[in-house]
């Protein structure tokens, strides 16, 4: 054997190992793709996992990963893995993903951070201006709020819980005119909850 042909077969005994490991991490991957799809979450996890200890480079494992941990109400731990897999690539998917964890654990200058980036992904999805201005609204950012509540029923006219908060931020600025107008006309979209402010702010 020639010294050319020795090295090539050496180089491709010592690759092999290395072709085989990116492999099985596919393979786990895509594994647990079809057991998250089967909603069989925990052996999901226990897929991503494995494929994670072979090759902890793909930001689109740790991303399947959140969503199966998000769906086991493990939200720290899927909020980690929203943001590997954002270090590893970013992902305005992931942005807005890792936001919508963060309101169910009351972050909200999180959620807030993590909405603006996101914003050219959803700037045209009216639930989007919703979570802003209803995060707006618990962080006492009225204006900012209102703002986004208007942006909201411009995309989408009969919004009724946008019509609802947007008069809570107004008669929190003590625009108590503008605030009756937009509890009735959450009224008359039934969302019932505006009677009681009616009752109490509008008569």
């Amino acid at each position: 054997m020639g010294s050319k042909t020795f090295i090539k077969a050496l180089l491709i005994l010592l690759l092999c190992p290395i072709i085989s490991f990116s492999q099985t991490a596919r393979e786990l991957a895509s594994s647990g793709i079809s057991k998250a799809k089967s909603k069989d979450y925990e052996g999901a996890i226990q897929d991503y996992d494995k494929a994670i200890l072979m090759d902890s480079t793909k930001a689109e494992i740790f991303y399947n990963r959140a969503i199966a941990k998000g769906r086991l109400k493990d939200f720290q731990g899927a909020i980690s893995d929203y943001t590997k897999s954002i270090n590893l690539k970013e992902d305005l998917d992931a942005y807005y993903n890792r936001a919508l964890l963060k309101v169910e654990i009351k972050d909200y200058p999180g959620v807030l951070e993590d909405l603006n980036k996101s914003y050219e992904l959803k700037k045209d999805k009216p639930t989007f201006y919703f979570l802003r201005g209803d995060c707006r609204f618990i962080t006492k950012d009225y204006k900012g709020s209102i703002l986004d509540f208007n942006k909201a029923l411009e995309l989408k006219p009969d919004y009724a819980q946008a019509y609802f908060i947007r008069g809570l931020a107004e008669l929190s600025l003590n625009q108590k005119t503008e605030a009756c107008l937009d509890f009735n006309k959450a009224k008359e979209l039934n969302y019932t909850k505006a009677d009681e402010f009616i009752q109490k702010y509008c008569q």
